[in-house]
């Protein structure tokens, strides 16, 4: 199942897009909020693989919101899609924000469909491997069986549910290139499967794995990226 946001404030639009997307795929889970700070909060408490963002909010400007949104590292390459009524800011969507595609309102269903069936199909579907160079061979890893990535002397131990391993000429920026959105860096020298975490120890700014003793710091830089996370942890 996959997740998709709607930020919309007219809600005869959002619950006609919300229509549409399920007759496409039954099983999306979607959720509807015609403000822009709380489609933010719910984007860092939850993973989303696809935005649809109104132009005009509520509280502001839904070119900001992609910039917000943009800015949390599992977004770096999600889809978001604009749907708006003025058709002459899509220039600036595609360049400043790198969206998938527009809607521009009032629109029809064939529109809304041509726009979208393609992205939830196909765009958003997990990949259920990772394949890494170790040495002369490649080893294929499942994503689900990943719990965590950390550098140790230049060098990224990855920790499973069956194994350790270590990989050379990697690095934590070139790995979250790769990774899902399940992945999030909470430190510098930490990459974290949110899957796993157990819980947070909020006044010692650590995360509890499952089956794993060591606890994983936060780095104050990276608590951006786990704020929303955090609060279902209270």
């Amino acid at each position: 199942m996959a997740n998709i946001m709607i930020v919309e404030d007219n809600p005869n639009i959002a619950l006609g897009l919300e229509t549409i997307i399920k007759s496409i795929n039954i099983d999306m889970e979607i959720t509807i909020t015609g403000y822009a700070k709380e489609a933010l909060e719910k984007a860092n408490s939850k993973t989303y693989e696809l935005f649809l963002l109104d132009i005009q909010l509520y509280d502001y400007s839904g070119f900001e919101l992609a910039k917000k949104i943009r800015n949390i590292n599992k977004y770096k390459l999600t889809p978001i899609v604009f749907i708006t009524a003025i058709p002459t800011k899509e220039l600036l969507a595609f360049k400043e924000i790198h969206c998938y595609d527009y809607i521009v309102k009032p629109f029809t269903e064939k529109e809304v469909l041509d726009a979208l069936s393609t992205v939830i199909n196909y765009g958003i579907k997990k990949e259920e491997y990772i394949s890494f160079n170790l040495k002369d061979f490649v080893y294929r890893i499942k994503y689900d069986d990943i719990i965590y990535f950390e550098v140790i002397q230049r060098k990224i131990k990855v920790v499973t549910t069956n194994e350790e391993f270590q990989l050379s000429h990697y690095t934590l920026n070139k790995l979250g290139d790769e990774l899902t959105s399940d992945f999030i860096r909470c430190h510098r020298g930490f990459i974290i499967n949110a899957s796993f975490i157990s819980s947070i120890d909020k006044p010692n700014n650590c995360i509890n794995l499952e089956g794993i003793d060591e606890k994983i710091p936060i780095g104050r830089k990276y608590k951006d990226n786990i704020g929303g996370i955090m609060y279902e942890y209270n």
